[in-house]
């Protein structure tokens, strides 16, 4: 067992506090509307002081660090799922398309993995957050399973979608730290390139595995009015062999949702690591008892200033 601060910056408001509470010991509250003893007049200063230093203590947030029984996650993973709308295409005469395959096989390889922690980025155009680090599973789930697919903002911006992976896992404590890159397409929107989020995954010591979706023949593309197209997507599957050798991964290429799963099965055995942890712990906060001493002292201080309210101060104020 141990004791943190959770805002540690905070304690420098106690000198503050201090010297605004000794120069207002009146608004504060007298014991008594005639004091003549040492300890009346002493009471009147000490106690704001006191007050003031147990609510600071209490707003920085001590708490007691104790040991949860159970495994520290080996690694944390984020997830970079591609939502363009060529993600609707379906490959191999398979009735699934590439985007609730993906959305299907991400829910199980998060299921398998209960120890670990995951991020959720989805990417068009431009990146979104859907989860920061979390080891809430049902969370991680109950947001791919109603994620739905919005091609208002269309386009694939590889670059920006892996930096955004990277500041999200740059300050992780995890022993082990893994990008997973879900992709159909080539880069053709952002300002970063796919390179220079790979460079800087590296320098952090952060690995990338990419999955290529999707094969270099024709798809088929649902229509707005009913029926399919076949059509041809983009696709730079040399780029995301690069990135993923850049940074000690694996580069995989999917077909179709069975090689999507080969893929899938492939990583998480990658990533089945043993490594030596520290024990986890977990904090108690204690505010509160911080704030039920400063109740406490506070509560004869208010009934006297609320006696009291609109006297003149008592002399002995102005005394030594």
């Amino acid at each position: 067992m141990s004791f943190a601060v959770r805002y540690p910056w905070l304690l420098l408001l106690i000198l503050p506090g201090l010297w605004a509470a000794a120069r207002s010991s009146y608004r504060w509250g007298i014991p008594s509307s005639r004091p003549s003893g040492w300890m009346a007049r002493r009471a009147a200063l000490v106690l704001p002081a006191l007050i003031t230093a147990l609510l600071v203590v209490a707003a920085a947030v001590p708490e007691r660090r104790l040991a949860v029984k159970g495994r520290t996650p080996v690694v944390d993973f984020a997830v970079v799922l591609d939502g363009s709308s060529s993600m609707l295409a379906q490959d191999g005469g398979a009735k699934e398309d590439r985007w609730n395959a993906a959305r299907r096989l991400l829910r199980i390889f998060i299921a398998g993995r209960p120890e670990d922690r995951f991020a959720l980025i989805l990417f068009s155009a431009h990146p979104v957050t859907l989860s920061p680090l979390s080891a809430d599973h049902l969370r991680l789930w109950n947001i791919l399973e109603r994620l739905q697919l919005e091609s208002r903002d269309d386009g694939t911006a590889i670059g920006s979608a892996l930096m955004t992976a990277v500041r999200r896992l740059a300050e992780s404590p995890a022993r082990s730290r893994v990008i997973l890159l879900l992709t159909d397409g080539a880069q053709n929107r952002g300002h970063v390139l796919p390179m220079e989020a790979a460079e800087e995954a590296r320098r952090n010591g952060i690995r990338v595995h990419t999955v290529a979706m999707g094969g270099n023949g024709e798809s088929l593309f649902p229509l707005e009015g009913g029926g399919f197209a076949r059509l041809k997507v983009e696709t730079d599957p040399e780029t995301l062999k690069k990135i993923a050798q850049a940074t000690g991964g694996e580069a995989f290429a999917a077909d179709d949702p069975a090689g999507l799963a080969r893929s899938m099965a492939a990583i998480d055995r990658l990533e089945k690591t043993a490594l030596p942890v520290d024990a986890p712990t977990e904090g108690r906060p204690l505010s509160r008892w911080f704030l039920l001493a400063a109740g406490l002292l506070a509560l004869p201080l208010a009934l006297d200033l609320a006696r009291k309210r609109g006297r003149r101060p008592p002399a002995w104020l102005a005394q030594p």
